[in-house]
């Protein structure tokens, strides 16, 4: 186990306890489950990117910018979108869409370690759309 991996962990172990201390204080909704999803999404990917990021300056060079830097950006782009509240479903839908392709696009490498978070993201989508539907308006008063 080197630094880097002792730091991301204690960066992920930091956004869990936040994650966590944030549900306890609001409550538990039916969008608490997708957000806190996607926070343990993003202390996963945290933990990876940090963990990656010595052995892939070393092996790639300045293409590590862009091999870990989409599994980031997929990742932050839903808790923008949560933050904004403005299509959350789909942002977290298509983050996760992006993390998984790119888990298998760098394949045997780096990317497999990448399938968690996407996997996170994914139940987190799925979360979101149902919670979505279970506060929609129903239409029986007609």
């Amino acid at each position: 186990m080197n630094v880097a991996t002792i730091v991301g962990g204690l960066v992920a172990l930091f956004v869990v306890a936040a994650a966590i201390v944030s549900l306890r204080r609001r409550g538990t909704t039916p969008d608490s489950v997708g957000q806190l999803l996607r926070l343990l999404a993003v202390a996963a990917t945290a933990w990876i990117v940090v963990a990656l990021v010595p052995f892939t300056i070393e092996d790639s060079g300045a293409a590590a910018f862009y091999l870990l830097g989409v599994p980031v950006v997929a990742v932050i782009c839903p808790l923008i979108a949560d933050l904004a509240h403005r299509a959350v479903a789909t942002t977290t839908t298509v983050g996760a869409l992006v993390m998984l392709a790119w888990a298998l696009l760098l394949g045997l490498g780096i990317g497999l370690r990448f399938a968690l978070p996407a996997l996170l993201l994914g139940a987190a989508a799925i979360a979101t759309m149902a919670s979505r539907g279970a506060t929609a308006p129903s239409n029986q008063d007609a």
